[in-house]
């Protein structure tokens, strides 16, 4: 919230004006905005995940496959993706060597 003051603001309006037709409401509301003043300013970063990262031995690629194929939904879309997975796995393998 602090990060957004245009949101927090418009949740405080919004509080204001539920105040005589919904008092339960605006309560609530606000204190929402009480407890989020104390959150700290952080941005969460995430990282991509790549199954080719993990994929480091042969055993590892047919198990993955294998899951692939079990878990496929019917149209073939998992077990091509996991195709994919296995041979980026595979290039980076062979291109360390």
């Amino acid at each position: 919230m602090i990060a957004n003051s245009e949101f927090a603001d418009a949740l405080s309006v919004e509080a204001e004006a539920l105040k005589s037709d919904e008092p339960e409401v605006a309560a609530r509301l606000n204190q929402w905005l009480e407890k989020a003043q104390y959150l700290p300013d952080r941005k969460t970063g995430f990282t991509r995940f790549d199954a080719a990262d993990y994929l480091l031995t042969q055993e590892d690629m047919d198990a993955f496959l294998e899951a692939c194929i079990e878990e496929d939904p019917g149209d073939g879309s998992l077990i091509k993706i996991g195709r994919d997975d296995i041979a980026r796995a595979t290039r980076r393998l062979n291109t360390k060597r």
